[in-house]
């Protein structure tokens, strides 16, 4: 599919890619997994946007990805939400570190499509747990923490308590919209983009 579009102004013909178009009117897509190297589009995105003062929509249909990736755009998200409002509307599916950048957008500013999903999660495990005993308790301790760190997160977007928050993630939890809102980690349904 092309990803290009042909506009006609005073100058002529030509061709804008759409992500491009798109992003410089304050639209950025997370819609694939979230690695390092989508951290750093997003990101600069966000800071080129937040720079000429142009509120970010975020819209997210993404399954989620490295940790310190997501952390990444949400700690962005955290110090960019005191110039602009960041926007975040879920318009397919928001799992595992893809829902937490949902709960990180603006209060009041959280969407949810009406069929949207979200999932949430305890850390996983990446590339075995293999190794010497020692190894093996050292990344267990690690993702105790990032546990810890991620409910205290979830918490302080929703209101729910940590254990409320632990007791959710301890298994893949999928919700729709409206269980979503309810928990707090949207705030409201999508009727308009």
């Amino acid at each position: 599919m092309n990803n290009s579009i042909i506009l006609e102004d005073y100058n002529g013909m030509k061709q804008l890619e759409l992500d491009a178009l798109l992003s410089s009117k304050g639209k950025i897509f997370l819609t694939e997994d979230i690695t390092a190297e989508t951290a750093s589009t997003v990101i600069k995105t966000m800071l080129y946007l937040t720079e000429n003062g142009t509120p970010i929509k975020m819209y997210i249909d993404c399954c989620g990805g490295e940790i310190r990736s997501g952390l990444a755009i949400i700690d962005t998200m955290n110090i960019l939400s005191k110039e602009v409002d960041i926007e975040v509307i879920c318009v397919g599916k928001a799992y595992s570190m893809a829902s937490l950048i949902l709960a990180a957008g603006t209060k009041g500013h959280r969407y949810i499509m009406p069929h949207g999903e979200i999932m949430v999660h305890e850390p996983l495990v990446m590339n075995g747990a293999g190794g010497s005993a020692s190894s093996v308790r050292n990344k267990a301790d690690s993702l105790l923490t990032i546990r810890d760190k991620i409910s205290e997160m979830l918490s302080s977007y929703t209101g729910l308590s940590t254990k409320k928050i632990n007791s959710i993630m301890r298994a893949n939890t999928f919700m729709d919209a409206e269980k979503a809102i309810e928990l707090g980690l949207a705030d409201k349904i999508a009727t308009t983009f």
